[in-house]
């Protein structure tokens, strides 16, 4: 329990505690055996009949234990990226009219699911947006960027704690360089952009911006800038709409070649 508390964000654990957990979340980390113990603990969580979710000894928490909770459902992966295919997605869409067996909720874990085909990705947005009923999506994956900027939209996304220090730097490298977006030259964007040495740190570091970036856009649509980060605030008041949607789209394409492995320095 102690542990997975560790892995879990300490703000998806206070909307757990307060019964306020999303329909969509998306977990991110590239730990893949972390993932799928807080996907589980998450369903587990979804599932529990206690006061206290979730306890572990009730019958819903032993048999997700077992792997055989009925309103629980993890997708299949298959071929050579290991993804969930289309043919999956719709089962589940068909699945999801049936009301669940046991629970409040049906619960749907999908692992891989930046690696999914856009296809694929669409044909579950479809779900997202009108689900037939109570449910709870939690999407896996290593790099949420892979996610449709539609389906990112529609989910809470929560980074594991399991990077350390990497994610710290990554996040301060993220705000200097969303300084330099707010900036007219783009000498100062470049120096920021330098101090991407390494793969998995450039990784993170486009999660993190492209956090920035979205909180900055709902920021110019709603017109609210209480409580939000100095440098929300500093790029939603310095970048009109327009330039913040296009900002994303190239944190996108950025985050495409890295997973690519396309030279780090282009």
């Amino acid at each position: 329990m102690a542990e997975i508390d560790g892995l879990i964000p300490a703000e998806l654990l206070s909307l757990m505690a307060e019964n306020r957990v999303p329909h969509a979340v998306a977990l991110e980390s590239s730990d893949k055996a972390a993932l799928s113990e807080c996907a589980l603990y998450i369903a587990q969580w979804a599932v529990c009949r206690a006061k206290n979710r979730p306890c572990g000894e009730c019958a819903s928490c032993r048999k997700l234990k077992g792997g055989n909770h009925p309103d629980v459902y993890t997708a299949k992966t298959e071929g050579k990226k290991n993804a969930v295919k289309i043919s999956e997605i719709r089962n589940i869409c068909a699945d999801s009219v049936l009301m669940p067996n046991e629970s409040d909720c049906k619960v749907y874990i999908i692992p891989e699911a930046d690696k999914m085909e856009a296809a694929a990705q669409n044909a579950f947005l479809k779900l997202m947006e009108e689900p037939p009923q109570p449910m709870l999506f939690i999407l896996l994956c290593e790099n949420a960027l892979g996610l449709l900027q539609t389906i990112r939209s529609r989910c809470s996304l929560f980074r594991l704690n399991t990077d350390g220090g990497n994610n710290e730097q990554a996040k301060a490298l993220a705000e200097n360089i969303a300084k330099a977006m707010c900036q007219s030259k783009e000498i100062p964007l470049v120096y920021a952009c330098s101090a991407l040495d390494d793969r998995q740190l450039a990784a993170d570091t486009l999660n993190a911006l492209s956090e920035i970036v979205r909180a900055a856009t709902a920021c110019g649509i709603t017109g609210t800038l209480g409580g939000e980060q100095p440098v929300v605030k500093e790029l939603s008041m310095n970048v009109k709409k327009r330039g913040l949607i296009g900002m994303q789209q190239s944190i996108s394409t950025a985050a495409d070649y890295i997973r690519k492995n396309v030279n780090l320095s282009l």
